[in-house]
């Protein structure tokens, strides 16, 4: 397939997991993968390994909670290529930890990154996704959907992610700006390898949150999830979420 041929692609948190593998996914349809992220070292082996397997991309390494930086590497993209037609918002950061002992500060870093983050990459981008009719693809979570225990942060701030995904596909609908969500289960990601669970939980809680098998997928079965929406056979679908979980909430 080539359906990003001629295709500008913006990625954040391409530097592993879902972000890495949409952004190796996108190159090999043909796209132009701007690959965003904090972790300048892993970004550029990412980078070079999309080159190497003959796909074109290019690393800007940016904290997507700093507005200035959000906005610098927006302007980078639009001065190099002169367009951009998909954005898709993959950065995100994960902690447990018991309700009514998570301090505030571990709250906002989290909201931060989840929340915020996306949303100043929304606002630096939306002028010129109106221009190219383009794509926003914002990674959400089953956690927004379920009750998933000690992640009262993580869940809030996917929760608000997916509320910001409808604003925005029904306030730029009809100036061609189609916007949807991803809402991944458990996903085989540095993300979630690294998780800290909790001291002291009932772990039959876990169960609610897991497959019946505990099998996590790869991060290659969200990234064609996340090309299909940034891609126009996705024009009809608008302001909608997609469950990739393995049945998880079925």
């Amino acid at each position: 397939m080539s359906r990003f041929e001629d295709k500008v692609v913006l990625i954040t948190g391409a530097a592993s997991g879902i972000g890495k593998a949409s952004a190796e996914r996108i190159a090999s349809e043909g796209g132009t993968v701007i690959c965003v992220d904090l972790n300048a070292e892993s970004l550029q082996l990412v980078v070079e390994g999309i080159r190497l397997a003959g796909g074109v991309a290019d690393a800007l390494v940016c904290d997507i909670t700093d507005q200035s930086q959000v906005t610098a590497t927006v302007s980078a993209v639009i001065e190099k290529h002169g367009k951009l037609d998909a954005l898709c918002n993959i950065a995100g950061i994960l902690e447990f930890g018991h309700s009514h002992e998570v301090k505030m500060a571990d709250f906002d870093r989290v909201m931060k990154v989840n929340c915020y983050g996306l949303f100043m990459m929304c606002q630096a981008a939306i002028p010129h996704l109106l221009n190219s009719k383009g794509y926003i693809v914002n990674a959400s979570s089953s956690a927004a959907l379920g009750a998933h225990a000690w992640t009262a942060a993580y869940s809030a701030s996917k929760g608000a992610v997916l509320a910001l995904t409808k604003c925005l596909a029904n306030e730029y609908s009809l100036r061609g700006l189609n916007c949807n969500a991803i809402c991944p289960g458990g996903i085989a990601t540095p993300m979630v390898k690294g998780v800290q669970l909790p001291e002291g939980i009932d772990r039959r809680i876990l169960n609610k949150a897991s497959l019946p098998d505990h099998y996590f997928a790869p991060p290659e079965d969200v990234a064609g999830v996340v090309a299909f929406l940034a891609s126009e056979d996705a024009r009809f679908i608008n302001g909608d979420h997609i469950r990739v979980d393995g049945g998880l909430l079925s």
